[in-house]
């Protein structure tokens, strides 16, 4: 009997409450989530009116994934906008302290059921006042049951004028198959879904009026309330797995689905001590039963149970045939609870029965042993010590069998159990006190129910990759999926070689491939829902995840390098993580702030009413008041891997973690290329037909900048002026630029490579870049990412690129405009509609003529600063303008 156990992906549980809630009127509610090669990165925003005569408190709620990694929060508050930064968390210890002094500890972030954390913040809203919410998280999907899911789901609790759920769907390799569901979606709301699909990529859309939301024709309750969920896989063409470069870092997908599954031998370690009595036991039986009828003939097994003392089932492992199975049934059926807890007995006497096992050659030459340990307390009998007990068991298992941990209820010692398994190859998993807990236990053994592959190790090109996430693994597991993600050192390399080594059912299996670096970043260079540099991320992502589970069982010296390492990256890469804290500042009555953390809670298994104030002690919300001084625009399957050979052979020798470290330091010059500034054109713009043209300025200018009017366009209202300085005259050019602003009819927006500040009136506000983040101003809407790359739309209708690079230098292009006829300035006058034609002479060596002026062109090749290209070259003809020539504004 087949069973589908699902990952799934959970986005937004959308809740908005207030104190009348009839004012609170939630007028855009919008869900936009990107996944791009199991990547998936979600913004969800929402628009909040206060329609009451008072002030109105309105409350942002949200569930995400608790493998997710927030990246960004913002609120936008009386056209301010207030940002969350991402610090260490001991720096934040300070204040947190100070607030539980003052007794104002609340929370941003708690546990919120089985696979959730729930984000939540209130902020009193004036009257007839806006704010609008928005909050990015970022996860890297796995795969269960040969599926990956996404989930959402949504909760507005009211009619929404504007509401949206996007979903885009990028897979290179192709998508196999793909379906949309939801409680809710009857044949009216059904309308609102629609769906496209080519080959690669997949644009889902759920975008219902006012009157399809409605329970009824007059009513003013809405029907949406569920879960909004896509399943989707993707095709495989090749054994070896599918390898995905972009930008020097490549992951590594690999689940073959066509080889037979290894023959397995399952050890059974049950708690029947007094604590699991009732309902746990009985729903333990029901498991063990269902279990029992899905084992393989082929498959070896044995049940342990232990309370004060440990008993065996049989002396010695037997085969899956239907005597044993229903002899095994019939001894289940009789299990009862009592006595104390003797852990570290019954997982020796497990060990020592598979050692026994192999002794007398009971065992398939090529299997897989796995043992099971199930409980639902701490140890209370035997050895007690927690230490000593893993010390025993890794001792015993000597990484020849994996160990996975079920921890049953909120009594439970799981951080032993997790320490355990992960030493010992596996994983832990906390089974939840529920009407469904037999459900939850026979889902967590279908995930290993068939092993496919053992032993798997990932080589890749020698002297070529570093920074390899694991790249070795005890098991593979049909319909879930092994990920390796590095970084490619070797700039020169053209073709990246893999082989996998790996047991398999009748014979050793060698498995090779390449991929071409420049060929696969053309193949991926047109992928439209591609979001910045995703597996550079997705690489971060995987590396932090790692290195916090490797914490979990690493000794004193080991944990602190570990520790530094990870907080690093999560310091770099703007992740919200057990070591990092995102600090938000909101306002409050009068002229008083209010400075609230966001940690990454941990889940301790409790009941709501075990905590504090219905949040997890020391990971609540930490609120202090004090004056106000910001007013600112921004304020793998991880199933079976080896995590002890990982530690000790790959990570923990201190010489190369002190490499490692000194890696992330410097950062930017260990995988960027060193190219001066001038190395750049000054502008990039594409022409009809696909060429380019390099538009630069001759010439070196004097110390004081210069300002350049680039465009001017009197009818959409859009100026746009550079500030032009000195380079350092090392490259092709004498100049950059440093800084841009952009007047838009009363509004200014000037941007830096140090702050985006915003002026409108008497008021201005100023920022640092945020990593990544989207504000809206009025007719303004600008959107951050990567901490360097800003997307600046006016009216809908206009879009302005600035990218950071080399330093502090800027570059702009425009993305898309409807500039009028009579638009001018330096890069203006090629977009006003006059005809543009390049006139080749010979050679690389030519003419440009736009409008009534014509000047010389040279093709030649240039750095491209522009995100998201194939290549950091580009071939252009390039117009060189005098220096002297150009409209020079003070």
């Amino acid at each position: 009997m087949a069973v589908l156990v699902y990952v799934i992906l959970f986005l937004p549980s959308l809740v908005f409450v207030s104190s009348d809630h009839d004012d609170i009127d939630i007028y855009n509610l919008h869900v936009d989530c990107k996944v791009t090669s199991r990547f998936a990165h979600t913004v969800i925003t929402s628009r909040i009116a206060n329609k009451a005569n008072v002030s109105k408190e309105a409350i942002f709620e949200v569930e995400l994934p608790k493998t997710a990694f927030i990246t960004n929060f913002s609120m936008i508050i009386d056209g301010v906008t207030y940002v969350g930064t991402v610090k260490e968390k001991e720096a934040a210890q300070q204040q947190y302290d100070t607030a539980v002094s003052q007794g104002q500890s609340a929370g941003l972030v708690k546990v919120s059921g089985r696979k959730m954390e729930e984000f939540k913040v209130g902020i009193n809203v004036a009257a007839s006042k806006k704010v609008t919410f928005q909050l990015t998280y970022e996860e890297l999907l796995k795969r269960h049951s040969g599926k990956y899911e996404i989930h959402i789901r949504v909760q507005p609790k009211q009619l929404v004028k504007k509401f949206k759920i996007d979903v885009y769907i990028t897979e290179p390799l192709g998508i196999s198959f793909l379906t949309t569901e939801a409680p809710f979606l009857n044949e009216n709301l059904t309308k609102a879904l629609s769906k496209t699909q080519n080959d690669k990529e997949a644009y889902i859309s759920f975008n219902p009026t006012l009157q399809q939301q409605r329970i009824c024709a007059k009513c003013e309750e809405t029907k949406i309330n569920g879960d909004f969920i896509v399943k989707y896989d993707v095709n495989r063409e090749t054994a070896a797995g599918d390898i995905q470069i972009v930008n020097g870092y490549f992951v590594h997908y690999f689940a073959p689905e066509t080889l037979p599954k290894l023959p397995k031998n399952v050890i059974f370690v049950i708690d029947v001590s007094g604590s699991m009595s009732g309902r746990k036991i009985e729903q333990t039986r029901e498991a063990l039963l269902r279990i029992l009828s899905d084992m393989h003939s082929d498959d070896r097994f044995n049940l342990i149970t232990f309370s004060s003392s440990v008993s065996t089932w049989k002396t010695a492992v037997v085969t899956g045939s239907t005597s044993h199975i229903e002899n095994a049934k019939r001894h289940v059926k009789g299990i009862h609870a009592r006595g104390g807890t003797n852990i570290n007995d019954a997982v020796l006497e497990a060990v020592n029965m598979l050692d026994d096992a192999e002794k007398k050659e009971i065992l398939p030459e090529r299997s897989a042993s796995i043992i099971i340990l199930l409980t639902d307390g701490a140890p209370t009998s035997g050895v007690t010590d927690k230490n000593e007990i893993r010390k025993n068991v890794k001792n015993a298992i000597k990484q020849r069998y994996t160990l996975y941990c079920l921890g049953f209820g909120y009594d439970v010692d799981y951080d032993l159990l997790e320490a355990m398994a992960l030493e010992n190859g596996g994983v832990a998993r906390r089974i939840y006190e529920d009407s469904d807990s037999d459900l939850q236990l026979q889902g967590f053994y279908n995930e290993i129910a068939t092993p496919i592959l053992s032993d798997i190790k990932f080589l890749y090109s020698e002297n070529a990759v570093s920074s390899l996430t694991t790249n070795i693994f005890r098991h593979y597991y049909m319909g879930s999926e092994i990920v390796v993600a590095g970084h490619i050192e070797d700039n020169s390399l053209d073709v990246l070689a893999v082989q996998i080594n790996a047991r398999a059912s009748q014979n050793d299996l060698v498995l090779n491939t390449t991929a071409s670096v420049q060929g696969m970043a053309g193949i991926l260079k047109n992928q439209t829902y591609i979001f910045g540099e995703y597996t550079e991320r997705l690489w971060a992502y995987l590396t932090i995840q790692q290195l916090l589970e490797q914490i979990i069982s690493a000794s004193p010296l080991q944990k602190e390098l570990l520790t530094q390492k990870a907080l690093e990256l999560s310091l770099k890469y703007n992740f919200v993580t057990s070591l990092t804290s995102m600090v938000v500042t909101k306002p409050t009555e009068g002229e008083d702030t209010q400075t609230m953390l966001a940690d990454k809670p941990k889940d301790e298994g409790k009941k709501e009413e075990d905590t504090i104030s219905g949040f997890s002690r020391g990971k609540a919300l930490r609120v202090m008041n004090q004056r106000r001084k910001f007013t600112a625009l921004g304020g793998r399957s991880r199933l079976g891997s080896y995590n002890d050979q990982v530690i000790h052979k790959e990570i923990m020798s201190t010489r190369r973690i002190h490499e490692d470290l000194s890696e992330i330091r410097e950062n930017k010059e260990a995988i960027q290329p060193r190219f001066s500034v001038s190395d750049y054109p000054h502008f990039i713009i594409q022409l009809e037909g696909g060429s380019h043209l390099c538009l630069n300025i001759g010439g070196r200018p004097g110390l004081q900048p210069l300002s350049v009017q680039l465009i001017n366009d009197p009818k959409t209202e859009i100026q746009v002026f550079g500030q032009l300085l000195r380079a350092d005259g090392r490259g092709k050019l004498q100049s950059s630029f440093n800084k841009f602003i952009i007047r838009y009819g009363t509004s200014k927006l000037a941007v830096s490579s140090a702050e985006i500040s915003l002026e409108n009136g008497e008021h201005i506000h100023h920022s640092p870049w945020p990593f990544s983040a989207t504000y809206y101003y009025d007719r303004l809407k600008f959107t951050t990412e990567l901490g360097k790359i800003l997307r600046i739309t006016l009216d809908d209708k206009v879009t302005l690129v600035i990218v950071v690079y080399e330093g502090d230098s800027l570059a702009l292009y425009v993305d898309s405009h409807p500039f009028s006829e009579a638009t001018t300035g330096l890069i203006g006058q090629f977009y006003n509609g006059a005809e543009i034609s390049i006139l080749v002479n010979t050679g690389n060596k030519g003419k440009i003529i736009y409008g009534a002026i014509e000047n010389p062109v040279t093709r030649e090749m240039w750095k491209d600063y522009r995100p998201q290209k194939s290549s950091s070259s580009i071939s252009c003809w390039v117009l060189q303008l005098p220096l002297s020539t150009l409209e020079l504004l003070n």
